[in-house]
């Protein structure tokens, strides 16, 4: 009788299923000897298959030979494979030179590593970079962009210590930050918009308005168009204590091209960037041009600092907590925490804001104030001062009225 029972179906598909399970395992051993084996060796894997290139082909010739004649003359086959030098391969070399075409990634595309993430062969981040850095599946940024982010750093804070101010860089998370502010900034187009003409560019911002969080991350906060800047830019002229961090954004097309070499500027690598055939620009492009306007500076919690650089990041935090600043941000005013009005008309009662009103009444634009001839500007003022000019009160009310409905009006307008 059969050590089976015939009835006893539990045990035979037990026995079966651990015989199927011990051919997977068997299987799945010898592919992971051959990745393992191929990825050790894959330096020499081109050298052994030329060397038996012309010996496979003539083992697969002399397999089909043998096939088609081994019923007439099977000595023929067995003399054939012995007298053929280095025909007998194993089978298992066989299977392993297999594995890596035909199961193995190409070796080329996935040992390369930068900052902990794959690099492709072409220089460009991997899949797994794309999806720590929230960046779309098909976007290709390249390894040299993620290298100039770290030099600038860097070379930023050449002389605060005597050697690299950061140990390391979560590239990722910088990379993830500024293209969640590129989004806010281009968000008049569809999120899936990859391509950018001429025309496009013209409709982008202008310029844009930002805080720092408390890990020192920079936050888009306004962002604006031409008329828009100029205006945010003579409030906070204008003004006192008004913490704007207004920043100018150029995507003109000669911003898609590579800048002269400056030491202190990011300048990333265009030419990984090139332009569409059609004469549009990519989102990678347009994406580096951002980063040329808001440079790409880390946060606290994104960098690892060296030992030198923690003891002076430890001074500059007891400096502020003993002279902490009065700066007010836009959103402190839109939510009420500093009544910014009555603040203006202390500055200005207190003299600080003379100038200011005094432009006002005299009709003249706050360029010829602040910058360009303002020296001329200055030496009018000074003299009018000096021939008894004050600010009446009258003067100090529609001066502080004018900017906080300037102030409300852009805050509306602008705000992300």
């Amino acid at each position: 009788m059969s050590i089976f029972s015939i009835n006893d179906n539990s045990n035979y598909n037990s026995i079966l299923s651990q015989a199927k399970a011990n051919k997977e395992s068997k299987e799945n051993s010898k592919i992971s000897f051959a990745n393992a084996f191929l990825k050790q060796n894959a330096s020499k894997l081109n050298e052994i298959q030329n060397a038996n290139s012309q010996t496979l082909a003539r083992s697969e010739a002399l397999n089909s030979t043998n096939t088609t004649n081994t019923s007439n003359n099977t000595n023929f086959s067995i003399s054939s494979k012995t007298s053929s030098p280095n025909y007998d391969i194993s089978s298992e070399f066989k299977n392993s030179i297999y594995t890596l075409k035909y199961k193995q990634a190409d070796i080329s595309t996935s040992t390369n590593t930068a900052y902990g993430y794959s690099v492709d062969k072409d220089g460009y981040m991997g899949s797994d970079f794309n999806k720590a850095a929230g960046l779309p599946e098909d976007f290709k940024i390249h390894k040299s962009t993620l290298d100039e982010i770290e030099r600038f750093n860097q070379n930023g804070m050449a002389d605060e210590t005597s050697g690299n101010y950061y140990n390391s860089f979560d590239m990722a998370s910088i990379v993830k930050s500024y293209y969640n502010s590129f989004n806010q900034v281009i968000r008049a187009f569809p999120n899936d918009k990859t391509s950018f003409s001429k025309a496009d560019l013209e409709q982008l911002p202008k310029g844009l308005n930002y805080i720092n969080n408390e890990d020192n991350e920079k936050i888009v906060k306004n962002i604006f168009n031409t008329e828009q800047f100029h205006e945010a830019q003579a409030i906070k002229y204008s003004t006192m204590g008004l913490d704007m961090n207004l920043m100018k954004l150029d995507f003109s097309p000669q911003s898609m091209e590579q800048d002269p070499s400056i030491e202190g500027d990011f300048n990333p690598d265009m030419s990984v960037y090139p332009q569409n055939e059609d004469g549009s620009y990519s989102k990678e492009a347009l994406f580096m041009s951002f980063l040329k306007s808001y440079p790409p500076f880390p946060s606290s919690n994104q960098v690892v600092l060296s030992p030198e650089a923690k003891v002076l990041e430890a001074q500059r935090k007891q400096e502020m907590k003993a002279n902490p600043s009065f700066d007010i941000s836009l959103d402190d005013i839109m939510t009420g925490k500093v009544d910014f009005a009555s603040l203006l008309k202390g500055y200005a009662q207190d003299g600080w804001l003379d100038a200011g009103i005094y432009a006002m009444e005299k009709g003249v634009k706050w360029q010829n104030v602040y910058v360009g001839s303002g020296i001329s500007f200055d030496r009018e003022f000074h003299q009018a001062k000096a021939n008894g000019w004050k600010a009446s009160n009258e003067s100090i009310n529609s001066f502080v009225n004018n900017i906080m409905d300037r102030l409300n009006n852009l805050i509306g307008q602008t705000r992300v």
